[in-house]
């Protein structure tokens, strides 16, 4: 009995954790069409996980979006598969997205990945942001990183937000989409950026419109 007891609090954060939404669902009146069946071709590397075949929401109608294999946005994150649910008649679609696998340390201060060499610029505008479902704040002085949508270079997935450990005199600077002068969008990483520098940066810019998500969507 005390070895249960002592595996089940081992599993405790990762039941916890799975049982988190970060996502809400989008309600739907017609039933999704029947999954199609694909091959699940060999993986490029071991870093690589499988994105499973769907039927997503997308501007109003049905979309088949099929399998293929991904490396997930930054380390300790893990797929979350979208998923169709009946409540009393009607459909609930969840959107699959990326999320975070551990809770949060109130020691370990999230650390995005390095921005990419060359800028990651697309022809469409990208989705309206996701409705969050925002978890109560794990600890005081947590702070909230907003999700977004990231292209993968295969299509646009949504990377669910999460909770970090501030860094002191700093504030966290959104991941975001910016229209450039060419009608093109261009993806801007987030990041940590020092109070004072960021007060410099906005002032310098208070004419600058910022087509970022908040204001195109």
């Amino acid at each position: 009995m005390k070895a249960l007891l002592v595996a089940a609090a081992m599993l405790w954060p990762q039941l916890a954790q799975a049982q988190v939404r970060y996502v809400r669902g989008v309600r739907v009146n017609v039933a999704p069409p029947a999954v199609r069946t694909e091959v699940r071709p060999t993986a490029p590397s071991a870093r690589h996980r499988w994105i499973p075949v769907y039927w997503g929401w997308r501007a109003g109608k049905h979309v088949w979006l099929g399998g293929y294999w991904a490396l997930p946005p930054a380390q300790g994150y893990v797929w979350e598969p979208a998923r169709w649910e009946n409540q009393g008649g009607a459909w609930i679609f969840y959107e699959g997205h990326w999320r975070v696998e551990d809770q949060p340390n109130p020691e370990v201060v999230y650390q995005p990945p390095p921005p990419p060499v060359q800028p990651v610029v697309i022809e469409s505008r990208p989705p309206p942001p996701l409705e969050e479902m925002q978890p109560a704040r794990p600890f005081e002085g947590a702070t909230w990183i907003r999700g977004y949508w990231q292209w993968n270079g295969e299509r646009h997935v949504w990377v669910a937000g999460r909770w970090s450990a501030q860094p002191r005199d700093y504030n966290w600077e959104n991941h975001g989409w910016e229209r450039r002068h060419d009608g093109r969008w261009e993806h801007r990483p987030g990041h940590w950026e020092h109070r004072e520098e960021r007060g410099e940066h906005h002032g310098h810019h208070e004419d600058r419109e910022d087509h970022d998500e908040r204001r195109e969507h």
